[in-house]
């Protein structure tokens, strides 16, 4: 799990000889259908989880099996090539938020149509610092990992995933949560929200998602357009950015 390497200390007053532990993550090589390879860098933990995470727009009743032989990952699916390579294509386009029609339609044969996020739920502000403070409390000395939790409002059930990668984390999580969509749930991340991880949360269908850090503008921009509530957490507040009306 760890790596222990020598490593020079550099001050001002002196240079020592010492060792420090990093997490030994792994290449993970998943080939799909034997004909599409795609490369994972991350540790070797939940890797179902992470195929079914990255292949969120598949129906999990379409992919028929996933073994795993050291390093290796294989994935059967019932989907022909075609289509498979159409749907890892369609991913990209959720960044350039001005070429998407905002419309209840579904993906079509050569566009994704995004519908815009109106669901009314609502948490109570006092709700909502409590689950961050227990989440950034939790997490606050594990500190060589990206951590996140997804957090179910309805039932307060969560899954936690921690991994050396923002979106293998990402990945797993939405497959460890193993569901439809996340309309009714929080998520909580301990990293940036950047253009890629929001990317995939809006099409599993996200509503609240709070960062460790302020996220850029682009970022506000486009959970504005899609209808997401997104904040950050920071000094033990909560600055929420985009459609706060949903905080009570």
């Amino acid at each position: 799990m760890f790596k222990h390497i020598n490593i020079k200390a550099i001050n001002k007053d002196e240079i020592v000889n010492t060792k420090e532990s990093f997490v030994d993550d792994n290449e993970m090589k998943v080939i799909i259908d034997n004909s599409i390879e795609i490369s994972f860098v991350c540790i070797n933990e939940n890797i179902p989880s992470l195929i079914y995470g990255y292949l969120s727009d598949i129906r999990r009743c379409d992919i028929k099996s996933i073994s795993i032989v050291d390093n290796n990952v294989s994935v059967k699916t019932l989907l022909p090539k075609n289509k498979i390579i159409d749907i890892l294509n369609q991913k990209n386009l959720v960044g350039i938020c001005e070429s998407i029609e905002i419309t209840d339609s579904k993906v079509e044969s050569s566009s994704i149509r995004v519908p815009f996020n109106d669901v009314r739920y609502k948490i109570e502000s006092n709700v909502l610092l409590r689950l961050c403070d227990d989440f950034y409390d939790y997490i606050s000395n594990k500190t060589m990992f990206y951590n996140s939790r997804i957090i179910s409002l309805e039932t307060m059930f969560y899954v936690d995933c921690k991994d050396t990668n923002q979106k293998t984390n990402i990945y797993k999580i939405i497959g460890m949560y193993n569901s439809d969509n996340l309309l009714k749930c929080l998520i909580l991340l301990d990293f940036e929200l950047t253009l890629e991880v929001l990317q995939k949360l809006i099409r599993v269908k996200s509503t609240f998602i709070i960062a460790r850090k302020i996220p850029s503008f682009s970022i506000i921009r486009v959970a504005q357009k899609f209808g997401l509530t997104i904040g950050y957490f920071n000094d033990d507040a909560i600055k929420i950015l985009s459609h706060n009306s949903r905080i009570i």
